[in-house]
């Protein structure tokens, strides 16, 4: 058997090529593939060996159930067959359509080749994932994809790197003639080395760690080199896109801020991509008020209300202000400083979008002469020059994003409340003596009327939902809970023997099952609940050849019943939004079997082949001893 250095030189050749946002499926389609696995001993048995090993799993064509598992596979070999039948699926019997490199297929690959890689490694640790303390890295991102040529002059590469000393090198390269690219501006530069020791952590503490990576198809890349303390490097690749993961786009940023470089393309490719630092807004209100009676020898004829409010939101100090200039000697403040929360209020917005049109209000409006409503926006960037608006306070002269804003910071405010110390809920609610008995008033949900409960638990508070008896019957039901109150033995608001009494809390979880216990929501009786796929591992095509051509009734009878029951099996999970194109495939051709079938009982009873199909075949079925279960065709007496 070939040495585990062999396979571990396998693993990270064929990794390393399915992560390569570049590589083309030809290259991946080589038959070479399929000459290493052979000269390492590597069986192909259609995954069968890796079905058996997991038999409770998808993991052989799914790559989410795969990652579920990948960790507690160590049988090399069988991951290796595993790995050959899946290549050899895509290259002999996949249909039309079925491509290695889509995302769910490309994922799969990624995921086995990687674990192949580690459990032959020396110390069964990935060479994919950084280990020690970084020194240096450099990281070449290239923004080429599928599109239009870039001309000779656009920008299409960057080369970035980083020392633990504090210096930077930088290239650019446009795209030239094609062949070669050609090297526009270079940049060579000192930072703090505190700074770049932060950065060089940052990338470091994210690529030692088993990472996920996001491929997306029709954009750039960019490829990472690494260097420990020990002068060891390690390479890395991923797509040039926003979110490939999340956490890469923000130590792009994170680079970008700390070298004053907003045109790095870094990992995201989000070249000169700007931020909010600062939201400033003010409203101002001036309305002139006639009296209703005019002090004699008054000069003037209205009373002027001022009123102004401004709104703050500072990603430096995290905090988002409210004032409102009410009129003269009276101000209304709150201060909202949210550690991360601010933060994430200005991420969410799009910057380069942010306030960008305003619509403008036509000139023949009617103008208030005893009214004005003014604003003042102003909004701080971290590269880009400031932003100042200005106009009338409606909605054609704010900005068209003006109204999702307001409710998003709004929305933000209102989540903090205004606190316990003024709600009568709380400062109103009387210690409860040893001796006071728990009333708890309910509403159920088709009465005005309030109803008295009883109770014995003291944690329960306004606002919870409880089960309570109700009715004559004393049937459960789910009620919330308006007040609570406390009322000695003398001065009980119902007399104690008559009072029903809170069965329980409700619990959330109960909602789960709640199905299987209201009366209204039942299954017809003879249902069949279809635990497993019914036939699980045969294809249509052995199905149909099991019939052949000279069949009885009864033959034709089962084999509908177990084409119609894959079909539809199979049709709740290529419904799905994450069905692979394996799943639908082999619905598509039990279906196709299925409706052939059905022509063949069409024969049989001399009527026409059309729907709905459980009306033409049910009489033909029950003749042959079988009962509609629910959607499944099932033998009678099971």
């Amino acid at each position: 058997m070939p040495a585990n250095k062999d396979v571990h030189a396998f693993a990270m050749k064929w990794f390393d090529k399915f992560r390569d946002t570049k590589t083309v499926s030809h290259e991946v389609e080589d038959p070479a593939f399929a000459d290493e696995c052979f000269s390492l001993g590597i069986e192909m048995d259609c995954g069968k060996a890796f079905e058996a090993a997991h038999p409770c799993t998808k993991a052989f064509n799914d790559y989410r159930e795969l990652d579920r598992i990948i960790d507690s596979i160590d049988d090399i070999y069988l991951l290796g067959s595993a790995i050959f039948s899946r290549w050899r699926y895509f290259t002999h019997w996949a249909g039309p359509g079925e491509d290695m490199l889509a995302f769910e297929n490309r994922s799969w690959f990624i995921t086995a080749l990687g674990r192949l890689e580690s459990l032959t490694a020396d110390d069964e640790t990935s060479s994919f994932i950084f280990k020690g303390i970084a020194q240096k890295f450099l990281i070449i991102s290239n923004n080429i994809c599928f599109g239009p040529r870039p001309l000779p002059d656009d920008e299409i590469e960057q080369h970035l790197s980083i020392m633990a000393d504090g210096r930077v090198f930088f290239s650019a390269y446009a795209y030239g003639d094609g062949t070669k690219h050609v090297r526009t501006r270079t940049s060579n530069f000192k930072i703090e080395a505190e700074k770049a020791a932060y950065i060089l952590k940052i990338v470091g503490n994210h690529f030692s760690d088993e990472y996920d990576l996001a491929f997306a198809t029709d954009v750039g890349g960019w490829e990472m080199t690494i260097t420990n303390t020990e002068n060891v490097p390690y390479h890395f690749r991923g797509s040039l896109c926003s979110g490939c993961p999340k956490e890469l786009d923000d130590i792009s940023n994170i680079i970008r801020f700390n070298l004053n470089m907003p045109e790095l393309l870094v990992f995201d490719g989000r070249a000169n991509s700007d931020r909010i630092e600062k939201i400033a807004i003010d409203y101002h209100r001036i309305t002139k008020i006639r009296p209703g009676v005019i002090p004699e020898g008054s000069t003037w004829e209205y009373a002027t209300w001022d009123y102004s409010e401004h709104i703050t939101i500072d990603r430096k100090s995290e905090v988002l202000e409210h004032i409102q200039n009410i009129g003269s000697g009276c101000q209304v403040s709150r201060k909202y400083h949210v550690e991360e929360g601010v933060t994430a209020l200005v991420d969410n917005i799009d910057a380069n979008g942010f306030f960008a049109h305003i619509e403008g209000n036509p000139p023949d409006v009617v103008i208030n002469p005893l009214e004005t409503k003014d604003y003042k926006i102003t909004v701080d960037y971290l590269y880009g020059e400031r932003k100042v608006l200005t106009g009338t306070f409606d909605k054609n002269g704010l900005p068209d994003d003006f109204a999702d804003f307001s409710e998003t910071v709004f929305d933000f405010m209102r989540f903090y409340g205004m606190g316990e110390i003024l709600d009568p809920a709380v400062h109103g609610k009387p210690l409860r003596k040893k001796t006071d008995y728990i009333f708890c008033n309910v509403q159920f949900n088709d009465y005005e009327k309030t109803y008295c409960y009883l109770t014995d638990d003291n944690t329960l508070e306004a606002g919870d939902y409880v089960v309570v008896p109700a009715g004559k019957d004393n049937y459960e039901t789910i009620v919330q809970i308006e007040s609570i109150e406390y009322h000695s033995a003398e001065d009980t608001p119902f007399p104690l023997d008559k009072i029903k009494k809170v069965i329980r809390k409700h619990d959330d979880s109960e909602d789960d099952d709640s199905a299987d216990k209201d009366d209204s929501i039942k299954l017809p009786e003879g249902t069949v609940i279809m635990g497993s796929e019914p036939l699980a591992g045969v294809s249509a095509e052995e199905w149909r050849n099991i019939l052949g051509d000279d069949y009885t009734e009864s033959a034709l009878a089962a084999s509908l019943a177990g084409a119609w029951n894959e079909a539809g099996w199979l049709m709740d999970e290529a419904d799905d939004d994450d069905s692979t194109s394996e799943i639908k495939a082999r619905y598509e051709s039990w279906w196709a079997l299925q409706v052939e079938l059905i022509g063949k009982v069409a024969t049989i009873l001399q009527c026409k082949c059309e729907a709905p199909y459980i009306k033409l075949v049910t009489p033909f079925m029950e003749r042959n001893g079988y009962r509609d279960g629910g959607g499944w065709w099932v033998k009678e007496g099971t």
